[in-house]
């Protein structure tokens, strides 16, 4: 019970201090990716990146 609450303290240390170095604020959206990664909800991309644009095809080669 005692390693329980020595990790729980431990883990609640971590998020104050990620807090502070990345400029977290609690109760932020996405406060807990802020904390782990370093991005605010606003920097993490909400869509997935829009698709390159098709390649064109090679010109053909006249056979001989």
């Amino acid at each position: 019970m005692r390693l329980l609450l020595i990790l729980i303290v431990i883990a609640a240390i971590f998020a104050v201090v990620q807090s502070q170095r990345h400029g977290c604020s609690w109760g932020q959206e996405g406060w807990f990716d802020c904390v782990l990664r370093g991005q605010t909800a606003s920097e993490t991309p909400r869509t997935a990146p829009a698709a390159p644009e098709p390649a064109t095809p090679a010109p053909e080669t006249p056979n001989p």
